[in-house]
């Protein structure tokens, strides 16, 4: 008698959920916020089961096999999305802060100072901001200043300003807040976390955590799998002329659970970009001859296995930081990008992404590393006419470096519509 499946699950229907996990609790499983659009989820739960070898006067040789630790991988990536991309960049860099542009309204200061953690702030004159208004807090165009949205508002002189998120600085008595009457984009930038708790981390130099939902219909109940704890150790971020703006990643998480509830999508309307858009500049000067261009940031990650009745790890820590770029020439109209290397020049390169849409669809992704070192330039004779690959390792500076002060090898800056990360 032929026997059919009972079920089927159609690849095309997945998706991935993210909900960023509570500050100073990583591992707790985060409600989701966003659907990331990717073409690559690969998760694998690792086990370590240990073998039981012990003689028994028989000539087998296992006679046991006991469950031990477990954690998960995870690689994943596919086209860039400009608002996606920042919890991926708030996971590995950690450091933060924002600017706005558009038009100022009232503009206020702060009554007292205000704590890392607050979900509110007082003001000396709440007049001019109301439910949904966009505020900047501090100085502008530094890397104190915050964004965020207007929840509500008590009183008027002074006024307390309930916010959409919490704040990921503290702040001085009397520093500056302006409301917005126009808001065309939000600026968001992140560099190496060197220092406190930067974007809402659990710990002193530890960034944020998040929990990705894996939705493929086959787990039972709800059709989806929980990761917490999720830490990237790689993520890639690359511009290949012909193709879209890429990333992929990899990262470690706790071993999966069965989502509670099924999840629904949480969809944005940004679209992917055709990297030909791009620009490099290397020491200053645009080069238009950057067939491709990536970026590279590494993270060491060392789970911390403990005898204390759990299987997962007691702690995820994130350790020393790398970056690195590579591009290729091609072709080559004299031995400039060669010449970088040989010489040992270590120059700024600056990437610059934009979706060449106007309006509010528009986007940018900027990528700034003050000093380069050029680590290898090959002459590439694989075509018909010569070009150069060269590689860089980013060597950490005081410019690049944001709110957590200290060094950071790379600053990355992000223009979209998402208010904060």
């Amino acid at each position: 008698m032929s026997q059919f499946a009972s079920a089927v699950y159609p690849v095309p229907n997945r998706f991935i959920n993210l909900g960023k996990e509570p500050a100073g609790q990583p591992g707790t499983v985060a409600a989701a916020t966003f659907t990331f659009p990717m073409t690559t989820f690969k998760p694998v739960d690792k086990v370590t089961y240990l073998e039981d070898n012990a003689w028994r006067n028989a000539m087998a040789e296992l006679y046991n096999m006991i469950q031990g630790v477990q954690i998960a991988d995870i690689s994943m990536g596919g086209p860039v999305f400009l608002d996606g991309i920042g919890y991926v960049l708030t996971d590995i860099l950690g450091d933060y802060w924002q600017a706005v542009n558009g038009t100022q309204g009232s503009k206020t200061s702060l009554s007292g100072t205000t704590a890392i953690g607050a979900t509110s702030i007082v003001v000396a004159n709440a007049g001019g901001i109301s439910t949904n208004t966009i505020i900047s807090i501090d100085t502008l165009g530094s890397t104190l200043e915050e964004v965020r949205k207007v929840l509500s508002v008590t009183g008027s002189a002074p006024g307390t300003l309930t916010l959409n998120s919490a704040l990921y600085q503290g702040h001085a008595s009397a520093g500056t807040v302006i409301a917005y009457t126009v808001v065309n984009s939000f600026v968001h930038n992140w560099s190496l976390l060197n220092a406190g708790l930067g974007a809402g981390g659990w710990t002193a130099s530890q960034p944020p955590t998040y929990t990705y939902t894996d939705f493929t219909g086959v787990p039972a109940v709800t059709g989806a799998r929980n990761y917490a704890y999720t830490c990237f150790s790689e993520v890639t971020i690359s511009g290949e002329a012909t193709g879209l703006v890429m990333w992929d990643a990899k990262a470690t998480a706790l071993a999966s659970q069965i989502a509670p509830s099924t999840p629904v999508t949480q969809l944005s309307t940004v679209q992917p970009q055709a990297s030909w858009r791009s620009t490099v500049a290397i020491a200053g000067s645009g080069t238009g001859n950057t067939a491709d261009w990536k970026l590279t940031l590494t993270r060491k990650i060392s789970p911390k296995f403990d005898n204390n009745g759990q299987a997962d790890p007691f702690a995820i820590p994130r350790g020393a930081f790398g970056a690195a770029m590579s591009w290729t020439f091609d072709p080559a109209s004299d031995e400039a990008e060669y010449l970088y290397y040989r010489n040992n020049t270590q120059p700024t390169a600056q990437i610059v992404a934009a979706n060449g849409l106007s309006g509010a669809a528009a986007g940018t992704l900027t990528i700034t590393g003050q000093v380069n070192a050029m680590d290898t330039s090959e002459l590439d004779d694989s075509k018909d006419v010569f070009g150069y690959a060269n590689t860089a390792k980013l060597v950490a500076n005081t410019t690049n470096a944001g709110p957590s002060g200290g060094f950071s090898p790379v600053q990355v800056q992000i223009v979209n519509q998402v208010t904060n990360y």
